[in-house]
C-alpha cells in the first residue's frame, strides 16, 4: 500500500472502506499567521504499516515559499519538498519507527526568513485488519477484527465500535455483526496525560452480495387474514418466518413468493420474514435480508340469544352482544344498529327482531370481525314437510371441477315442490359476510354458482324465513407452482417456474405465441407485456386441476456504465465514480470488484485504498441479472512529484537576452508558471509566460519555475540565476587569406580561444574545431560561442595564392625605354627572381624582388649587360617565383627577342 494513501479522512459513508489514520493538528493551530511557525506532532505511532502525520509552516502563503526536508535515524532523506502555498501545510509518511529530524526553511522573495528543525518520535502502533467490505452470508453472523492481536501493547489498546448512527455496538477487538450497514472503530492508547495516543479511525461495511428487497401486501392485517411476502426483485429463494415471541425460525419452502393463510399468524404480533437467495458469485454465501409486519389482535364480542321470535310474523325475537375488548364500532347491518366507541364488557341487546341471519360486524385498530346470527323463528313455515304446499325445498350441491385453464366454480341448486313461488335468498360466509343474494320470481328452481368453501343459505318465500341451510361446498385443489407477478426485463430473462410437482407449463406471450416446457425448464422472456401462464399435471391420471397466472413484464431501460477518475488530490488520494447512463445510484446495484474476486465497494464513489486491478459491475435493481460486462481497470501509483531542470545563457551583448529552458516529466506536467526576484530580492510574477517551457529574458536576477500537474498540484519547482557575460572579446581574423591549391593548404586560422566553433564557406558548415585550414578561395563566415553562451560572428575571404598570372613580353627595342623588358605578376607570389641567359646559356642579367606589386611592372630590364647594350638576337629568360608561407616555387621559361 503506498504511503500517500496513509492521508485519508474521517469516515465518510459515501467513500465507504478502509479509512486511513492522520494525526492532524487542530483548526486553531492552521490560523493564519503571517510570522512562520511550525507546527506539528513531536509523536506519533505507526499503523498501516506507516504514519502520518500533518505540519503547517504558518507565514504568508500567497508568497512564501517552504522548503521541508525529514531525515531518519541514517541521515537518510525520505522527504524533501519545496513550494508555495501548497506546501505550507504537508503531510509526511513515516513507515519506520525512530527519531526523525523534521527542517523547515521559509524563502520570502529571495531571502530564508525562517528556520526551525524539530525531532518527530515514531513508535510502532496496531496495524489496522479491518477489510473495506465484508459479506453477510444468511444469519450466521460476520466477524469484524480492527487489529491483529499480536500487536505489541495489545492490552493497552481501548476499542470502540459504533453503527452508522453512532451507537456503540461493541468495546473489544473483534465483534461479531449480523445487521447490515456500515460500522465504525476509534481505537487508541490512553497516555500519561489521559489524552488519546496513536487514535485510529477506522469503518467498513457489511452486507449480502444480492441486492434485493423483501415484499409485503401489507405492513399490518389483522388475525384472519392473509399476507403475501414477496421480493422486489424476481429471484427465487428460501423464506423463512419467526413468529412473536417465538426463536424458532420455521422455514416456509423456496419460491419467487409465499401468501400466508390465516392459520400461519394467528397470534397477535410483530412477526419477521427472511428471504435467502444465492449469488452465482458468491455460492457459498447466501444473500438474506429481513422484513417485517404486524397481526393486530381481531375484536371479539360474545353473542346471546336472548328470544327467539315466535314466526315470522311476530318480530319479538331478541339478542344481546357483550363486548370482550373496546370497539372502535359495532354494526348490526340487518337491524340496521350502529355504535360507537363500545367500552369493554358494554352490553347492548337489540329486540322486535324478526327470523332471519344477522350480521355482526365490530372494528377495533383497524381490524374487523364479521359473525353471523342465526335468529330462528319458534315456528318456522315448515310444520309438516309431507305438506306438498309447505314443503323445504330441495338441495343439490356440486364441487368445482376441473377446467381446461383451471377450476370450475360449484353450484348449490334448489328446487321447489311447491312449483313457482316468489320470494328472495341471500348466501353468506361465516367470518365474512354476504356473498351474493337475488330474488325469487316466479321460479320452480334456482341454480347459484359458488366456489368451494362453507356457505350459509337463507331462503325467504312470502316474507317467512325458511330454517337456515348450512353447505360444503368441496374444492378441488391445483397445481402448485410460483412465478414472480411483476418482472423486469433485461435484454432477456430466463423464467423457470418454482414447483415441487411434475408439471407441464404452457406459456402464452404477450405477441400470443406459445411454447411449452415440463418442471425444471425455463422459459426465455424477451418481450414487453402480459404474459399467461399455464401449469397443468404431467400425469393425465392427476386429479388436479390447472392453474393460470398472469405475468406482467416490463422491458428495462436500456442503460450503460462507465468509468471516470471523479476526484484526486495532491497527495494521491483517488476517488473513482461509476458514470451511469439510464440509471439512477439508486436505482442500480453497483459493485466494484478487486483482483481477488472480493467486493470492496458498493457505491456510486469508491476510494481506492491500494494499487492493483479492479473491475466495476452495474445491475438494475428490482430486475434479473442483465448480461453487462465488467469494466476493468487499475489502479496506477500516482506522480507526486517530478525533476524540474533547468539550463540558460547569460545574457550577451548580441542580442541582449538569455534562453531559459526548462526539461521535466512532460507526462505529469499539465503546466508552468514563472516567477522573477531581481537582486534587490523583490518578487514579481511573470503571468505571460505561463505555460512556456523555454522563455527569452533581458533582465539579470533569479527565475524560478513552478510545475503543476493535471489537477493544479505543484509537483515540482527549480529557479536560475541570470547574469550579464563578461566573455566579451570578438574572433581576431583578417579579412583576406591566401590558400594554396597546390603544395601545402595554409594558413591555419585561430580566431581565439570559445565553446564552440562553427566555420561556414558560404551557407555550409565546413568545421567545427578551434583552429581551421581554408581548403578553397572564396568567401568564408564564422559563428563562435564563449562559455556564456554568447555568439560572435565574423567573416573573411580567401584567394589563390597558388594560382597566378604572369605576364612577360616576349621582344623589347632596344633604346625605347616604352619597350623595356618587364613583368606584371596577380596576387598569390611573395618572392620572384629574374635571370636572362645568352644563347652560349651565359647569364648576363639577375634580378630579385621580395615586394611583389600586384599589377604593376616590376623586374625591369632596358637591355644592358655588364654596361653595355648587349647584342640584337634571341635570349633565354627563366623567372622563379615563390610563396615561402604555402613552401610553393615555380620556374617559369621563356624567349626574349632583342631587335633595334
Amino acid at each position: 500500500m503506498w504511503s500517500w494513501l496513509l492521508i485519508l479522512f474521517a469516515f465518510i459513508p459515501s467513500l465507504e472502506g478502509r479509512i486511513g489514520h492522520s494525526t492532524e493538528i487542530s483548526p486553531s493551530d492552521l490560523t493564519f499567521r503571517t510570522d512562520p511557525l511550525l507546527v506539528g506532532p513531536e509523536n506519533l505511532c505507526i499503523v498501516f504499516g506507516g504514519v502520518v502525520g500533518t505540519y503547517s509552516g504558518g507565514g504568508d502563503p500567497d508568497t512564501d515559499v517552504y522548503s521541508w526536508l525529514v531525515t531518519d535515524t541514517q541521515g537518510q532523506e525520505i522527504f524533501n519538498r519545496s513550494g508555495g502555498r501548497q506546501f505550507e501545510t504537508i503531510k509526511v509518511s513515516f513507515n519506520q519507527t525512530g527519531r526523525y529530524s523534521l527542517s523547515l526553511n521559509v524563502r520570502r522573495n529571495s531571502a530564508i526568513i525562517y528556520s526551525q528543525t524539530i525531532t518527530v518520535n515514531v513508535q510502532q502502533g496496531p496495524s489496522l485488519a479491518l477489510l473495506p467490505d465484508y459479506l453477510l452470508c444468511g444469519d450466521t453472523p460476520t466477524e469484524i477484527t480492527a487489529i491483529d492481536p499480536s500487536t505489541p501493547n495489545f492490552e493497552n489498546y481501548n476499542f470502540i465500535w459504533t453503527d452508522i448512527g453512532d451507537n456503540v455496538v461493541g468495546t473489544t477487538n473483534s465483534i461479531f455483526v449480523s445487521q447490515e450497514g456500515f460500522y465504525k472503530i476509534e481505537l487508541f492508547l490512553n497516555g500519561t496525560s489521559g489524552a488519546q495516543e496513536c487514535l485510529i479511525s477506522g469503518s467498513t461495511y457489511v452486507g449480502p452480495s444480492l441486492d434485493f428487497e423483501p415484499t409485503v401486501s401489507k405492513s399490518v392485517i389483522c388475525q384472519g387474514e392473509s399476507i403475501t411476502l414477496g421480493s422486489d426483485t424476481p429471484l427465487s429463494g428460501e423464506w423463512f418466518l419467526q413468529s412473536p415471541g417465538s426463536s424458532i425460525v420455521e422455514s416456509l419452502g423456496t419460491s419467487f413468493s409465499v401468501t400466508l393463510d390465516p392459520g400461519k399468524i394467528q397470534t397477535p404480533g410483530v412477526y419477521t420474514a427472511k428471504f435467502r437467495a444465492n449469488d452465482p458469485e458468491f455460492q457459498d454465501c447466501p444473500s438474506e435480508r429481513k422484513i417485517t409486519f404486524e397481526v393486530n389482535e381481531t375484536p371479539k364480542i360474545t353473542i346471546q340469544i336472548l328470544e327467539n321470535p315466535d314466526n315470522c310474523a311476530e318480530p319479538n325475537g331478541s339478542f344481546s352482544i357483550t363486548a370482550i375488548n373496546d370497539l372502535d364500532s359495532l354494526v348490526v347491518v340487518e337491524a340496521p344498529l350502529l355504535e360507537l366507541n363500545v367500552v369493554s364488557g358494554q352490553q347492548i341487546i337489540l329486540d322486535d327482531l324478526k327470523p332471519q341471519l344477522y350480521t355482526v360486524a365490530i372494528y377495533s385498530n383497524g381490524c374487523q370481525f364479521i359473525t353471523l346470527l342465526d335468529l330462528e323463528s319458534k315456528e318456522p313455515p315448515i310444520v309438516n314437510p309431507t305438506t306438498p304446499d309447505i314443503s323445504l325445498p330441495a338441495y343439490t350441491l356440486t364441487p368445482e371441477t376441473c377446467s381446461d385453464s383451471g377450476v370450475n366454480l360449484g353450484a348449490i341448486a334448489m328446487a321447489f315442490a311447491q312449483g313457482q313461488v316468489n320470494g328472495e335468498y341471500r348466501i353468506l360466509s361465516p367470518g365474512v359476510g354476504l356473498i351474493t343474494q337475488g330474488t325469487i320470481n316466479d321460479q320452480d328452481s334456482l341454480l347459484i354458482p359458488v366456489k368451494g368453501g362453507r356457505y350459509l343459505f337463507e331462503l325467504k318465500i312470502d316474507g317467512c324465513t325458511y330454517p337456515v341451510e348450512d353447505f360444503i361446498i368441496d374444492s378441488k385443489p391445483s397445481v402448485s407452482f410460483d412465478v414472480p407477478g411483476e418482472i423486469t426485463i433485461c435484454q432477456t430473462f430466463d423464467l423457470m417456474p418454482e414447483t415441487t410437482e411434475n408439471l407441464i407449463f404452457r406459456l402464452t406471450y404477450p405477441d400470443q405465441t406459445i411454447r411449452t416446457i415440463s418442471s425444471g425448464e425455463a422459459f426465455s422472456l424477451t418481450q414487453g407485456g402480459e404474459y399467461t401462464l399455464r401449469g397443468s399435471p404431467a400425469d393425465p391420471n392427476s386429479t388436479l386441476c390447472p392453474r393460470e397466472q398472469k405475468i406482467q413484464a416490463t422491458l428495462a431501460r436500456d442503460f450503460s456504465f462507465g468509468l471516470s477518475l471523479y476526484e484526486e488530490d495532491c497527495f494521491g488520494n483517488q476517488v473513482y465514480k461509476a458514470d451511469l447512463t439510464g440509471l439512477t445510484a439508486e436505482e442500480a446495484s453497483i459493485r466494484w470488484i478487486n483482483s481477488e474476486g472480493v467486493i470492496v465497494g458498493r457505491n456510486e464513489l469508491f476510494f481506492s485504498t491500494a494499487v492493483g486491478d479492479y473491475s466495476l459491475i452495474v445491475q438494475p435493481l428490482q430486475s434479473g441479472f442483465c448480461p453487462k460486462n465488467p469494466i476493468f481497470f487499475t489502479v496506477e501509483p500516482p506522480i507526486l512529484q517530478v525533476d524540474v531542470n533547468m539550463e540558460a545563457n547569460k545574457i550577451c551583448p548580441i542580442p541582449g537576452t538569455s534562453t531559459i529552458q526548462v526539461s521535466t516529466n512532460m507526462d505529469a506536467v499539465r503546466q508552468i508558471e514563472w516567477i522573477f526576484f531581481d537582486d534587490a530580492g523583490n518578487r514579481r510574477s511573470l503571468p505571460e509566460l505561463e505555460g512556456q517551457f523555454e522563455i527569452t529574458v533581458e533582465e539579470t536576477g533569479n527565475y524560478e519555475a513552478v510545475v503543476y500537474n493535471r489537477i493544479g498540484c505543484e509537483i515540482g519547482r527549480n529557479f536560475i540565476l541570470i547574469e550579464n557575460s563578461d566573455l566579451l572579446t570578438p574572433p581576431d581574423l583578417e579579412e583576406v587569406y591566401g590558400v594554396c591549391s597546390k603544395g601545402k593548404r595554409g594558413p591555419a586560422l585561430n580566431p581565439g580561444g570559445y565553446a564552440f566553433y562553427y566555420w561556414y564557406f558560404g551557407e555550409q558548415l565546413v568545421s567545427q574545431d578551434p583552429i581551421f585550414t581554408p581548403r578553397e578561395a572564396g568567401n568564408y563566415s564564422l559563428k563562435v560561442i564563449t562559455e556564456d553562451g554568447c555568439e560572435f560572428f565574423d567573416s573573411f575571404r580567401t584567394y589563390d595564392a597558388c594560382s597566378f598570372e604572369v605576364r612577360m613580353p616576349t621582344a623589347m627595342i632596344l633604346g625605347d625605354p616604352s619597350k623595356n623588358f618587364e613583368v606584371y605578376l596577380s596576387e598569390g607570389v611573395t618572392e620572384a627572381e629574374l635571370y636572362i641567359f645568352n644563347r652560349g646559356g651565359n647569364l648576363i642579367h639577375f634580378e630579385k624582388s621580395m615586394e611583389i606589386p600586384f599589377e604593376q611592372a616590376f623586374l625591369e630590364w632596358d637591355g644592358v649587360s655588364f654596361g653595355q647594350l648587349v647584342p640584337l638576337g634571341t635570349y633565354v629568360v627563366k623567372l622563379k617565383v615563390r610563396n615561402p608561407l604555402y613552401e610553393y616555387e615555380e620556374v617559369i621559361t621563356s624567349s626574349l627577342l632583342v631587335i633595334e
